[in-house]
């Protein structure tokens, strides 16, 4: 198991609102939405901040879905992930994306020279039925975590692979997705999801942690997640800002019924009956046809050759 420390509270943080989407919406419209619901929940506090953007993606391509299932140690109940990447959306340029994407457009070329780090495109998440699930989380900027910092931060991560090997974390997470060899869950490992490990070692050095309960190195979208919902007592006992989310859940491995069903233990309702009592069943009429015919009388051997 991860080592995860617990947050201290049971109270989920009031700070994260579902948005559902509308009928005919993409996720470019939901996140238009999303936007400004955020910039309501924050109001005046706004006024002289930026607000710093990351975006939480849940795909149903075979990749996402390996690293939604990968994430399930994260989770107490053991169950998928809802989430599969994490992208930060750049200040001005509002359809460029910051990343470290498993399937990134136009392919990896030669990623050694920015140490994986990629810029994207918000229009690759556009499609609503292949990342039904998206999560706009928002930062306050603070004295540390501005967007000049950031950028600069951003230049030495491509230049300091001391910080983060992220070649390393990339070639592990695609032999795992790809199921190559025998390679293992990475996570288990210790080696975060790329753009998740990535972005916490990114905003640790501007000192906001994404993941307070995990190991840097060990994010992953899932982790910043819980982070956002459970751990609001640490942003507001180390005076930092407190994030806040608004997302749009439309896709889940499990449905909602079994997860239902796992928390209060009980066993799957048998449309069949179970094979052992099949196999019980067939063994009494055996034994009864060999009752009614009588004992079985050995016969002759016969003479000749052995």
């Amino acid at each position: 198991m991860l080592p995860i420390a617990p947050a201290r509270t049971n109270r989920e943080w009031e700070g994260v609102q579902s948005l559902p989407g509308l009928g005919g919406e993409d996720n470019l419209g939901w996140l238009g939405r999303a936007t400004q619901t955020l910039s309501s929940q924050f109001g005046d506090a706004l006024k002289s901040q930026e607000l710093v953007r990351l975006v939480l993606f849940g795909g149903t391509d075979p990749v996402s879905f390996r690293l939604r299932v990968a994430q399930a140690h994260i989770r107490h109940d053991m169950t998928p992930s809802s989430w599969s990447h994490v992208v930060l959306i750049h200040p001005k340029q509002l359809s460029r994306v910051y990343e470290i994407s498993l399937e990134p457009q136009g392919g990896f070329h030669y990623p050694v020279s920015t140490n994986g780090l990629q810029y994207g495109q918000l229009q690759h998440y556009r499609d609503r039925a292949r990342y039904p699930n998206i999560a706009l989380l928002g930062i306050p900027s603070s004295d540390k975590l501005t967007w000049e910092e950031i950028n600069r931060t951003f230049t030495q991560f491509q230049k300091q692979r001391t910080s983060l090997d992220a070649m390393e974390l990339i070639v592990r997470w695609l032999a795992f997705v790809w199921g190559a060899g025998r390679a293992g869950n990475p996570l288990l490992e210790g080696y975060g999801v790329p753009s998740s490990a990535m972005l916490e070692i990114i905003f640790s050095a501007l000192g906001h942690d994404l993941t307070p309960g995990l190991e840097s190195r060990s994010s992953c979208p899932e982790a910043i997640w819980q982070a956002v919902k459970w751990w609001h007592h640490y942003y507001d006992q180390e005076g930092r800002n407190q994030p806040r989310c608004v997302h749009r859940v439309d896709n889940q491995l499990i449905p909602s019924s079994k997860r239902e069903e796992r928390k209060m233990g009980g066993p799957p309702t048998q449309t069949t009956p179970p094979v052992s009592s099949s196999i019980t069943r067939q063994t009494k009429q055996t034994k009864t046809d060999v009752s009614k015919r009588g004992p079985r009388t050995s016969s002759p051997r016969r003479r000749g050759r052995r």
